[in-house]
């Protein structure tokens, strides 16, 4: 803004000049009317030092235009100047050279890290393009950009953007000149009167004082409030001096009992803050939210807390978090998604996500009085509402502007009521619903025109509302439409936040430049219970199940009221039912002795200072249903490189007197698993599909774990088994052996898999044929996929020495399958029961196939020892047949002399 130093000084007709994001406004009235003189967002503004009628503004990506009747008219002077990459312009003139002016250019580009530096030194006419070397905006000009020119010097530019730089060479190079003073740096002022090196510089630490140009510099914000507190401010629940909030480059601040002293608990940009009511040390808070970065995010005491939160999700640079005002364990967290913790953060679930990318949640309504009602404000003038925790959403309706939605807040009574406010100009700014956001009405009534940025419903008479604007708070006891300013002891700054804390009479106003404010209030004591009415069904055959009630007495000194929790009826008991300020008691049903049917009953909250409040309890007792899940079929199998989805299901059965118990299903196989049907109520399936794509050969496990509500049997398992199986084959050579004994007649049976393998194995026939050897008999030549091939060994008329044998086994109907089975028989001299007992003590007395034979014939680990003897007992003791043992009752008589340590007897030729 410019006042006409010629005309100042006059109530009616001081002609002034105010840039703006809608143009360049003059009045000559002293400000009662105003004309547009220059459309366009004007970004500065600056007066010949001399000669008060020459003027130069700044239009953003519009260049630079001068006046020469103060403002009148005007004139576009940016020869020279790239409006192309234009955006963000400051501009600074030279005092003791009034025809050379700078111009600063926030840019798109990446040179300067987005900064160009233009002078004139022709009042305009024309400008050049410096180098500005080492001067940077640090891609940020949008934000911070200033520019000043020394006095008495043409040549020295101070220019601050995230940092302060000097030049002494008229902008051709910067050097940095940042000693001891904070960052962002917003307006450089020199002050003549204290002398040409004498210069004041507003940044977001607050204001810095130099003499001597910038070598040194004084803090001047020790005992002046400059804090800028976003929304989200946080009040003790108990200690009524202590406040937390968070504040731009000053990060999150915590105020001391009984001083003024601020202590930065995180740093960065502050954001939302919020305090557990039922135990103050724990609190919360954020930094700013920059999409992707790992340190975005809610933390509680100071550390991070966003497991189920996606932090590459779009948000604003300070999202809302808000606590539930009844349960401390529970918040709400916004970014395109609107999160949830019941836990205390150990864990969030996304309940809501913006259809669109760049739209986010702007802000968060909640209620004491029902907790599944929820408002968030939404991107471009959208407010949703969910009456059922979040698992179905309902859009705004009509009367909404399509601006900023900053702040939503509910009534505390009644969920249908609630008001939105609206950041901007032009239109209506407060506006209120009493059908749950079906519809809006503007209750901006006599209210200025700006930026509305924050709304509180007021604790002591729930008619009326406070509401926090760029000029101030104000409050309508009507709710709307007649507003009065509360201004006293307040300056007229941006109020971004308002909250209450009755318990310590606290209202407090967070500026966004002056710190904090606050008035007292006086509410009368009273209490609110979560659930307000209790209606459950409940086995009969349990009395385990424990359900909790949260007391939350609100009013005057709320945080010492005591409590104490009753109940009437003896089906109903409470476990630590008293309590002081916030806290929760537990109550569970006895229901052994109780009969099926419906109960009714109450639990009474008293406490000193406020109303009993009874809370009503239906209960309906049940005998339970069983969970029973049905047979699986057989493994789902599918070919390699197979990418169809296959399904799969398993029954849901109940038995019992509820038939349509309502039941649930989760997974926790890996990704090829996706569940379809899983939740129904009474006899069902749970169906999913399972999905080969990019898996290897291997079997696969996916367990289907069904609940039901109140039955037994529950949780109930399922496992099935999905195999990824390789193109049907069969096994090509594969080797057996058998042993004999020279002049024995033993023709013992032999048997292997058929080899087949692969996709489809299992419908698939197989045929097998001897060839080679007479020896070699067959007894299964043909069979399906889990039937063995057998033959058997007949040493009759074979000699001592090692034979072999050829079987071929073929798949039906795949004629490029064929496997082969190469058959060893090896027939050994007699052995003397004198030589297998020597053997047995340790002394060798038989040759190497003469052991293999016993323990052929025995346990088969390689050598023979006394666990083959007590093989052949076991075997034959018990009336076993086959290999080693007599054909009918009682033991072969050749196997029971081995078996005693003889040779066996032969029945030779027969």
């Amino acid at each position: 803004m410019v006042i006409d130093r010629a005309t100042a000084g006059s109530a009616t007709s001081t002609t002034v000049l105010a840039a703006s994001t809608f143009g360049l406004f003059r009045s000559t009235n002293s400000g009662l009317t105003w004309n547009l003189v220059l459309d366009g967002l004007a970004t500065d503004l600056v007066v010949h030092p001399t000669d008060p009628s020459t003027m130069y503004v700044a239009l953003y990506g519009n260049g630079v235009y001068k006046s020469t009747n103060t403002g009148l008219s005007w004139t576009h002077t940016s020869t020279g100047m790239n409006l192309d990459i234009a955006r963000r312009i400051n501009l600074a003139i030279a005092p003791s050279s009034p025809q050379t002016l700078y111009a600063s250019f926030q840019t798109g580009e990446s040179k300067g890290d987005g900064l160009t530096m233009y002078r004139t030194a022709n009042g305009g006419t024309s400008w050049q393009e410096l180098p500005a070397t080492g001067a940077s905006c640090y891609y940020q000009c949008w934000y911070d950009m200033t520019i000043a020119v020394h006095p008495s010097n043409p040549q020295t530019v101070y220019f601050g953007s995230l940092r302060l730089h000097r030049s002494v060479t008229g902008g051709q190079t910067f050097s940095l000149h940042h000693n001891g003073i904070y960052v962002d740096e917003h307006l450089l002022v020199f002050d003549t009167l204290r002398g040409a090196n004498a210069l004041y510089l507003a940044n977001d630490g607050g204001v810095y004082r130099t003499i001597n140009g910038g070598t040194s510099w004084t803090s001047l914000a020790t005992n002046l409030a400059v804090a800028q507190y976003y929304r989200g401010i946080a009040l003790h629940p108990s200690i009524a001096g202590i406040s937390l909030g968070g504040t731009q480059d000053q990060g999150t601040q915590r105020s001391s009992t009984g001083t003024r002293v601020w202590q930065k608990v995180m740093g960065g940009d502050g954001g939302y803050t919020a305090f557990d009511v039922e135990d103050p040390s724990i609190w919360y808070g954020e930094t700013q939210w920059i999409r992707g970065r790992s340190y975005v995010g809610p933390r509680k005491n100071g550390i991070l807390v966003t497991r189920g939160i996606d932090n590459g999700e779009r948000g604003l640079f300070i999202p809302p978090l808000v606590m539930d005002p009844i349960d401390s364990k529970r918040l709400y967290f916004g970014t395109r998604s609107l999160y949830r913790t019941d836990d205390s953060a150990e864990r969030w679930e996304r309940i809501y996500r913006t259809p669109d990318d760049g739209e986010v949640i702007t802000s968060i309504g909640l209620t004491p009085s029902d907790e599944n009602t929820v408002y968030a404000g939404v991107l471009r003038g959208r407010v949703i509402v969910t009456r059922d925790g979040g698992v179905t959403w309902q859009e705004s309706g009509s009367g909404l502007p399509d601006r900023f939605i900053g702040d939503v807040v509910v009534h505390p009574d009644d969920p249908e009521q609630a008001y939105a406010v609206a950041g901007g100009f032009l239109t209506g700014h407060v506006f209120q619903t009493v059908d749950g956001g079906v519809t809006w009405q503007d209750r901006t009534g006599n209210l200025p025109d700006h930026p509305v940025n924050a709304i509180l419903y007021d604790p002591a008479d729930l008619e009326g509302v406070f509401i926090g604007t760029d000029l101030g708070v104000f409050h309508s006891a009507a709710g709307g439409d007649s507003w009065d300013r509360l201004d006293e002891d307040l300056p007229t700054v941006a109020v971004y936040d308002l909250a209450a804390q009755p318990g310590t009479s606290r209202l407090v106003a967070a500026t966004h430049g002056r710190g904090m404010f606050e008035i007292p209030i006086d509410v009368p004591l009273s209490v609110r219970v979560r659930p307000g009415a209790i209606v459950d069904s409940v086995l009969t055959t349990d009395s385990t199940a424990s359900r909790e009630v949260i007391v939350a007495p609100s009013g005057r000194e709320d945080y010492a009221a005591t409590w104490q929790a009753t109940s009437d009826v003896s089906w109903l008991a409470l476990t630590v039912g008293v309590g002081r300020g916030r806290g929760r008691f537990q109550y569970r049903f006895v229901g052994e002795e109780m009969e099926s049917g419906d109960n009714e009953g109450f639990i009474t909250v008293e406490g000193a200072g406020f109303d009993p409040f009874q809370i009503p309890v239906l209960a309906h007792f049940f005998l339970p249903s069983h969970l029973e899940l049905g047979p699986g079929g057989p493994p789902v199998r599918v070919l390699v490189g197979s990418k169809e989805p296959v399904a799969d299901s398993v029954e849901v059965r109940f038995t019992g007197p509820r038939p349509d118990t309502k039941w649930w299903a989760t997974h926790s196989g890996g990704a090829w698993v996706e569940l379809g049907t899983a939740s129904g109520a009474g006899p069902g399936a749970v169906t999913w599909t399972l999905n080969p794509s990019g898996l290897d050969v291997g079997t696969y496990l996916d367990t289907i774990v069904v609940e039901a509500e109140h039955a037994t049997g529950s949780p109930a398992m399922f496992v099935g088994v999905f195999e990824v199986q390789p193109p049907l084959g069969i096994e090509e050579t594969r080797e057996s052996a058998g042993y004999g004994i020279d002049g024995w007649s033993l023709a013992p049976s032999d048997s292997i898999h058929s080899g087949l393998f692969g996709f489809g194995a299992e419908y698939v026939s197989w045929s097998a044929e001897a060839s080679g050897a007479e020896w070699l008999v067959m007894e299964r030549s043909e069979g399906g996929y889990g039937e063995a091939v057998v033959w058997r060994r007949n040493a009759e008329g074979l000699a001592a020495g090692v034979y072999e044998g050829t079987i071929t086994v073929r798949a039906v109907g795949h004629p490029e399958l064929v496997g082969v089975i190469v058959d060893r028989f090896e027939i050994v001299a007699p052995i003397a029961v004198e030589d297998a007992a020597h053997h047995l003590l340790g002394e060798d007395r038989l040759v190497a196939a003469q052991v293999l034979l016993l323990d052929w014939f025995g346990n088969r680990d390689g050598a023979f020892n006394a666990g083959d003897v007590l093989k052949w007992l076991d075997h034959c003791a018990e009336g076993g047949s086959g290999s080693g043992c007599a054909l009918g009752s009682g033991p072969d008589p050749g196997v029971a002399a081995a078996q005693a340590g003889g040779p066996p007897v032969a029945r030779r030729g027969s």
